[in-house]
C-alpha cells in the first residue's frame, strides 16, 4: 500500500511538472512546440509524458484551457469612463496575449465555430455589452458601436499580437490606440490622453 501511494504521488507530481513545463515551453514557442521539446523540459521521458496526456492536444488543452479561463475572468476596471476602461482592458489583455504565443495561435488559427473561440468572443462580447453600458451615461463610446463590434476589434488586435512577437510595450499601446479610435468619440480620447498624460 505504501508503495501504491508512492507512485500516485509520484504521478501526481509528473503530472504538474508536464503541466507547469508545457505552459512555459507553449507560451514562449506557440502551438508548434513538440512533445519532446515538452518532456525535456519537464525532466520526464516522452513515455511519462503519453501516459498522463495520451494525445498532443490533451496535453494543449490542459494548458490554454487555464489560460482561457484567465481571460474568461477579466473584465472591465470599475473606474473610469468607459473609453478608459476599454482602453485598458485592450492594454492588459493584448500584452498578455504578445507573451503567450500558444494563446494567440489558437485564438488566430481556429475557425470561428471552434469551441474555444467561441467562448473567448462571447466573454469578449460580454465586456463590450459593460462598455456600451456604461458609454450610455459618458457618451465616450460612439453611439453605433456594438458589445460585438468590440469583441472583433480585440480579437482583430490578437492577430496583431501574433504578427508582432516580443513586441515592446509601446507597440501595443499604439495599436491598441489605433483599433480605438473608430470606437470612441472625441470626448473620450481627450479623456484617455489626458489620462495618459497625468501618470
Amino acid at each position: 500500500m505504501a508503495g501504491e501511494r508512492r507512485q500516485r504521488r509520484d504521478a501526481v507530481a509528473n503530472r504538474a511538472r508536464i503541466i507547469e513545463a508545457a505552459a512555459q515551453v507553449l507560451r514562449q514557442e506557440g502551438m508548434g512546440a513538440e512533445m519532446r521539446q515538452i518532456a525535456a523540459a519537464s525532466g520526464v521521458g516522452i513515455g511519462t509524458v503519453y501516459r498522463h496526456f495520451p494525445t498532443r492536444d490533451d496535453l494543449v488543452h490542459a494548458v490554454t484551457g487555464t489560460d482561457l479561463a484567465t481571460l474568461a475572468d477579466a473584465g472591465l476596471p470599475v473606474d473610469g469612463t468607459a473609453a478608459d476602461a476599454l482602453h485598458e482592458f485592450f492594454t492588459v489583455a493584448i500584452a498578455q496575449l504578445a507573451d503567450n504565443r500558444a494563446m494567440v495561435d489558437v485564438l488566430t488559427s481556429g475557425s470561428p465555430a471552434d469551441e474555444d473561440v467561441q467562448q473567448c468572443i462571447a466573454h469578449l462580447t460580454r465586456v463590450g455589452q459593460d462598455v456600451v453600458d456604461r458609454a450610455r451615461h459618458d457618451h465616450t463610446i460612439a453611439a453605433d458601436v456594438t458589445a460585438s463590434d468590440i469583441a472583433y476589434q480585440l480579437m482583430g488586435l490578437t492577430r496583431v499580437a501574433q504578427l508582432l512577437p516580443g513586441a515592446s510595450p509601446g507597440t501595443v499601446t499604439r495599436h491598441v490606440e489605433l483599433a480605438l479610435r473608430g470606437l470612441i468619440t472625441s470626448d473620450g480620447a481627450m479623456s484617455s490622453r489626458s489620462d495618459a498624460t497625468s501618470t
